[in-house]
């Protein structure tokens, strides 16, 4: 839990962890610190508790602490839960805290006594907790993760000793308190001058502030519909960051893009005055300073002594002495300089910022979130602004979906195969138990077939070889330090990693995580156990829970109970808000061709018409972007397409970003350019087209998912859930990826250009339905024209017949 402390009324709520003495960060990735965090020995914590319940009835785990401390005027609410309790052979009361590590090494580094007296200091205050009065024995139990070794110290304490420690850290924690204090004050008296990033708001602008102002003040959530170009950003962040300065909180604007941030950015660093600080948060692959990405002491000169040289060489106190916006490339050089991690070091600075602009998965990812589950508490201080949030849907379904293959684990046994050190021998044994399992599950539910399965999946097999595993990984390390063999992508850390997700969630038990066998074969063939989670609205949706406030935003934001459900937002907590366009329509043309049916298996007999339907429609002397839903069906048109007075330009999956590069240059050129490309692409959803660079936007079919067994599977869930399988499995994703698209062309009051949907299903319900109101005025069989490729034709000629 995240400290709190009331200067007013001198008190203070914390848990028993905030307590313990501060302690150096030794270098990064010793073996203590990178167990801790990858959770390793928590299965064996578990364990140990039910091995001490099974000897002893009176043994309690995880006892609740709730204690009260008061002292020079202050009052101290301790909270917390202790490992152990029960009774010695004496009757008198034992209070007990178990501490996993590994011995050969943990117990003999540096630093092992400083950790070892942290350990002891966390026992004495949940023995003082439970008994004030000292009349109980407080136990450290060390347990080996690499054996079944543990050592059981019996802890010296006494209450006065305890309370003259809280004492001291109950003034650390109120000293730092009255400094955010002094640094709120300063925010505050920002957050009453905040300028607007621009000029003149725009009416549109006003009204999307006043909801995010309103719906944050109240300590609510806000789903913001609103056309592109409008000023999402700016309308959204200015209100939040106002109310994040004024009540000492911080704000997370959270994108699935990095080019998306560059706006952000933009944005925060023209409302930048009074003193606050931002941060932009850069992938840690893109922020390492080592030839590759080993994050470990011994083989990357940054993570050696990284606490002590950050501490001496004045890193932290170098970048907040700058520019306010602590930009990626700055951070880079003064931490390389000074021999220290320029991504730990961000991490550090995201601490002292008023804004964080990073990538959804540092707050929604549980494998590296930064905010809520990686520090319990963080979030309840942070306002979440989610940019483009159609895109979370299916980003978070992903971050639950892990996968555990033959190809990863064979490659593990390969680094350790051929080796005589006992723990390579002990890791090929588990790590061919490992494949075995995966194949004999994979064979027993698809045979010889390729594709995926549902299967019932024990998780006990699974979680006995995870804790054979994570028993190997210090000796694993120190085998590899020894042999100095150090990888950028370790294939033996990738399996631990996927097999305690994969564990984790199949422990879970919910209805929504469904066990999956999956075959692939071609260029990559693999077998796996996959975790499919079908609805990870339970888990996004405690994230926003417990922040301060969240709003999501998007051009494709509607119909709001499908974003609202799937992400899991409070219905009583979360307001909605629909922005009109306030671009001019006659700057617009949107036309319907219903003459085609472009479904799967009709489609092929309309190939050609549909290559002959672009043509006729290709704007003149103008650039036009076709999208299609598959590359498949593209080259099925381009193939038959003859536009003699267009450059046609096709794009291609394994296109590189050089390619794309060029392609957007030839956009930028002389001579008309058509470009077939794929809905959900780059080119549909991920490029800005400004000025003359697009003028037609022609979207060939319903982007629908392609029927598989796994899109099946979430039909059935939402039919059961929601009672709309094929609107959210399939309609909504899919128009949602053609509005999205369309938003490409309009995106200021100056943009012009025509809109045209090709097949029949556009006009036909339910389809029509979720076209936007803005487009159809309430009445979808306005799009018709008896002659669209005319209405095309006439659109430009009046806009060229323009002033």
């Amino acid at each position: 839990m995240a400290v709190r402390i009331d200067l007013d009324t001198r008190q203070v709520t914390c848990s028993v962890h905030d307590l313990l003495p501060e302690t150096l960060r030794p270098g990064l990735g010793g073996l203590g610190e990178g167990l801790a965090r990858l959770s390793v020995g928590a299965e064996l914590h578990r364990t140990v508790q039910a091995q001490r319940f099974a000897a002893d009835a009176r043994y309690a785990s995880e006892v609740a602490v709730d204690a009260v401390f008061a002292v020079d005027g202050w009052t101290m609410r301790i909270l917390g839960r202790a490992d152990g309790l029960t009774r010695g052979d004496d009757g008198r009361p034992v209070v007990e805290e178990i501490k996993t590590l590994h011995f050969r090494t943990e117990l003999h580094h540096p630093l092992a006594h400083e950790r070892l007296e942290r350990f002891r200091w966390q026992a004495r205050l949940y023995g003082w907790c439970l008994f004030p009065d000292g009349g109980a024995t407080v136990r450290l139990l060390l347990v080996d993760l690499g054996d079944d070794d543990h050592r059981v110290e019996e802890v010296p304490w006494s209450a006065r000793e305890v309370e003259a420690y809280l004492r001291t850290r109950l003034h650390v924690l109120v000293a730092a308190e009255q400094a955010r204090e002094r640094t709120r004050a300063t925010w505050r008296a920002a957050a009453a001058e905040l300028p607007f990033p621009f000029a003149l708001v725009r009416p549109v602008q006003a009204e999307a502030m006043a909801a995010v102002e309103e719906a944050l003040g109240a300590g609510r959530h806000l789903l913001l519909a609103a056309p592109t170009g409008v000023g999402k950003t700016a309308s959204a962040l200015h209100p939040a960051l106002k109310l994040a300065l004024a009540t000492g909180r911080r704000v997370a604007f959270l994108t699935a893009k990095t080019l998306q941030q560059q706006l952000a950015v933009a944005t925060l660093q023209a409302m930048q005055t009074g003193g606050w600080r931002s941060i932009q948060i850069r992938a840690k692959a893109k922020m390492c300073a080592n030839r590759e990405v080993v994050c470990h002491e011994d083989f990357c000169l940054h993570a050696r002594d990284y606490g002590a040289k950050l501490a001496q060489r004045g890193v932290l106190s170098a970048l907040l002495a700058g520019p306010p916006h602590l930009e990626p490339d700055r951070i880079f050089a003064v931490a390389h300089a000074a021999e220290v991690c320029p991504f730990e070091v961000s991490l550090a600075l995201g601490n002292e910022a008023s804004a964080v602009v990073c990538d959804y998965n540092y707050v929604f990812d549980p494998g590296i979130a930064l905010f809520g589950l990686a520090a319990e508490g963080a979030l309840e201080d942070t306002i979440l602004v989610v940019d483009e949030a159609h895109n979370l849907v299916d980003r978070a379904r992903e971050y639950f979906s892990p996968r555990l293959g033959r190809s990863t684990v064979r490659e593990a046994r390969r680094i350790v195969e051929g080796h005589r050190q006992k723990v390579c021998r002990d890791l090929d044994e588990l790590l061919g138990g490992l494949d075995d399992l995966i194949a004999q599950e994979v064979a027993g539910a698809v045979g010889n077939r390729e594709g995926s399965r549902r299967i019932d999946l024990d998780p006990a097999p699974l979680a006995e070889l995870r804790l054979g595993l994570d028993a190997l990984v210090a000796p694993y390390f120190t085998f590899k330090r020894n042999a100095e063999l150090w990888l950028a992508k370790d294939p033996v850390v990738d399996v631990l990693l996927s097999l305690a997700r994969v564990t984790d969630l199949l422990q879970d038990g919910g209805r929504e995580l469904v066990p999956l066998v999956e075959r692939s074969a071609g260029a990559d063939p693999d077998e796996r156990l996959r975790v499919f989670c079908l609805d990870a609205a339970r888990f996004t949706g405690a994230t926003i829970a417990r922040s301060a406030g969240c709003v999501a935003m998007s051009a494709t934001l509607e119909p709001f109970e499908f974003y609202r459900d799937l992400l899991g937002f409070d219905p009583d907590r979360t307001d909605a808000v629909s922005l009109p366009s306030p671009f001019p329509p006659e700057n617009r043309l949107i036309v319907a061709v219903d003459e085609v049916d472009t479904t799967y298996r009709a489609r092929p007999r309309w190939y050609g018409r549909i290559a002959e339907l672009v043509a006729e429609l290709a704007p003149p002397d103008r650039n036009g972007l076709v999208l299609f839903p598959s590359y498949a069906f593209l080259q099925e048109v381009a193939d038959r397409l003859v536009a003699p007075g267009h450059s046609v330009e096709v794009q291609r999956g394994g296109d590189s970003d050089q390619a794309r590069r060029d392609v957007l240059a030839r956009l930028r050129g002389g001579k008309p350019v058509l470009l077939l490309a794929v809905l959900g692409g780059v080119f549909a959803e991920g490029v800005d087209y400004p000025g003359e660079m697009l003028s037609e936007v022609i979207v060939v079919s319903p982007a629908l998912p392609q029927v598989g067994p796994e899109r099946e599977l979430l039909k059935v869930y939402f039919d059961d859930r929601y009672e709309r399988g094929f609107e959210y499995a399939y309609l909504v994703p899919g128009m949602t990826r053609v509005v999205q698209a369309a938003g490409r062309l309009i995106r200021s009051a100056e943009d012009r250009g025509v809109i045209a949907l090709v097949c029949k299903r556009f006009l036909a319900d339910p389809y029509r339905s979720l076209l936007p109101e803005e487009w159809t005025g309430g009445d979808p069989a306005s799009l018709r024209r008896d002659d669209p490729a005319a209405a095309v034709r006439a659109f430009f000629l009046t806009l060229a017949e323009r002033p």
